[in-house]
C-alpha cells in the first residue's frame, strides 16, 4: 500500500528544481496567445497561472483515490482567454488551431442534459516547446491547457468551482440544485441572446454598407473622371442573408416600416424605399431618428439622379442633428455632381472638422479639386486619404492620373 503513496518531500524537491522550466514556458505560451490574438479583433482577457505544490500534489492523491491509471496532470500550466461573445470564442479556438499544435479538444457541457448544470468552457491541449525541461516532474504531461470562455462562463465557473467543486464535503439538496440549474440555464439563455442582438447590429451595419456604397460609386460617375475606378463593390442582388434577417423583424410600426425600407433600399428597389421612407418621416419620431431617415431618403433621391432633392434631404438631416457627418458628406456629393463645388467644399470641410480622420472625405475633396483642375490641392488631399488608410485604392489611382497630368 506504502508504494501506491507518492513520496511528498521527493515531489516537493522536484518541483522547486524544476518550477523556473515551467514558469519560463507559462510566460512564452502566454506571449504567444497573446500575439496571436493580438491581431484580431476580439476583445480579449488572457488569465494564466502554474499549479502550486499543494495543488499538484492533491491532484495526485485524488487520481489514485480514483484508481485512475495511469496518472497524467495535463492543467499543470493554465490558460483561460475571456471574451463577450459566444462567436469569440469560436474564433479564438479557430485562430488557435491555425497557429499553434493542437492535441485535444473538448467542448465542455455539450454531453449535459437540460436537467443538470454545469459550465460551458471550450478546452484545448497545445503542445509545448521542446526547449523547456518539463518532463522532469512526474505525472505531468508537456502540454498546457486553454480554456475559452465568454464573461458570464467565467462568471458561472467562478461560482460554481466556490459552491460545488470547493464544497464537495457538503452535498446539495434538491432545491439548491434546482435553483444553481436555473441560473445556469438563465446565463447561458443570455448568452445566445447578447449573440443574436450582436448578428442584427452586424446585419443592419452590412445594408447601411451596401447603400453607402451604392451612393459613392454614383458619385464617381462623372464624365471628366471617368477613369477613376469604382470605389467600393456595387450593391449585391438579394441573397440567402436576407431570409436570414427577415426572420428578425421588428414588431413595433417604426422599426417594422425603417426594416422594411432598409431591405427594400439594399436591394436597388429604391421607389419603395422612398414611399416607405417618406411614410415614416409622416409620423410621429424623434428628431435624431428623423435625421437618419432624411439622409437615406436622400440617398435614394441621389441614386435616382435627383440631386436637388437628394440635398433637400440632406439639409433636413442636418437640422434635425447638426451632428450628422454622414449628412455633410453625403450633400458634398450632391453639390459636386450639381457642379456646386465651392458648396460642396464646405461640406467636406465641415465633415472633417467634425471627425478629422475619414479617408472617404478626404478622397471626395480630392476628386473636387480634380474637377476643378487645382491639381496640386487634388493631390495633397490623395496624400492624407493616403496617411489614413495606405491600401485606398482609389486615391492611389487618382494620385496616378494627377501625377501623369502634371508631368505633361
Amino acid at each position: 500500500m506504502r508504494s501506491t503513496i507518492p513520496e511528498r518531500e521527493r515531489l516537493l524537491l522536484l518541483y522547486d528544481r524544476y518550477r523556473h522550466e515551467y514558469e519560463a514556458a507559462l510566460q512564452y505560451t502566454y506571449r504567444k496567445l497573446r500575439k496571436i490574438l493580438i491581431k484580431s479583433n476580439i476583445n480579449f482577457t488572457i488569465k494564466y497561472r502554474l499549479k502550486s505544490f499543494d495543488s499538484y500534489f492533491g491532484k495526485i492523491l485524488r487520481l489514485r483515490k480514483e484508481q485512475v491509471h495511469p496518472i497524467s496532470i495535463s492543467d499543470m500550466m493554465g490558460f483561460r482567454v475571456i471574451v463577450p461573445f459566444l462567436e469569440d470564442a469560436e474564433q479564438v479556438q479557430h485562430l488557435l488551431e491555425e497557429n499553434v499544435r493542437i492535441l485535444e479538444v473538448e467542448h465542455k457541457g455539450e454531453k449535459n442534459s437540460f436537467r443538470e448544470f454545469s459550465y460551458d468552457s471550450i478546452h484545448l491541449l497545445i503542445d509545448l516547446p521542446s526547449k523547456y525541461k518539463l518532463d522532469t516532474v512526474p505525472y505531468i504531461r508537456k502540454v498546457a491547457e486553454i480554456q475559452i470562455r465568454t464573461i458570464l462562463q467565467e462568471a458561472w465557473a467562478e461560482v460554481e468551482h466556490e459552491l460545488i467543486y470547493k464544497a464537495n464535503f457538503s452535498p446539495l439538496n434538491g432545491p439548491i440544485k434546482r435553483k444553481l440549474a436555473s441560473l445556469n440555464a438563465s446565463l447561458t439563455l443570455s448568452d445566445i441572446i447578447f449573440q443574436e442582438i450582436r448578428d442584427y447590429q452586424k446585419g443592419v451595419s452590412q445594408w447601411q454598407e451596401k447603400r453607402q456604397n451604392h451612393f459613392l460609386n454614383k458619385a464617381e460617375q462623372i464624365p471628366q473622371i471617368s477613369l477613376i475606378p469604382e470605389i467600393l463593390a456595387p450593391v449585391v442582388e438579394e441573397t440567402k442573408d436576407e431570409a436570414n434577417l427577415n426572420s428578425m423583424k421588428p414588431k413595433n410600426q417604426v422599426d417594422r416600416l425603417i426594416f422594411e425600407a432598409l431591405q427594400a433600399h439594399t436591394n436597388n428597389r429604391i421607389d419603395r424605399a422612398i414611399r416607405l421612407y417618406t411614410g415614416i418621416l409622416r409620423m410621429r419620431v424623434n428628431p435624431k431618428i428623423r435625421s437618419i431617415i432624411y439622409t437615406h431618403r436622400g440617398m435614394a433621391y441621389f441614386i435616382l439622379s435627383e440631386y436637388d432633392k437628394a440635398v433637400k434631404d440632406f439639409s433636413k438631416a442636418i437640422d434635425y442633428d447638426p451632428q450628422n457627418v454622414k449628412a455633410y458628406n453625403n450633400r458634398g456629393i450632391s453639390f459636386r455632381m450639381l457642379r456646386q463645388y465651392d458648396r460642396a467644399l464646405l461640406d467636406f470641410d465641415t465633415a472633417l472638422e467634425m471627425q478629422p480622420y475619414q479617408p472617404e472625405t478626404f478622397h471626395l475633396q480630392a476628386l473636387t479639386y480634380f474637377d476643378l483642375n487645382d491639381f496640386t490641392r487634388a493631390i495633397e488631399n490623395c496624400q492624407k486619404t493616403l496617411n489614413i488608410k495606405p491600401d485606398f485604392e482609389p486615391a492611389k489611382h487618382l494620385k496616378r492620373i494627377i501625377l501623369s497630368k502634371l508631368a505633361y
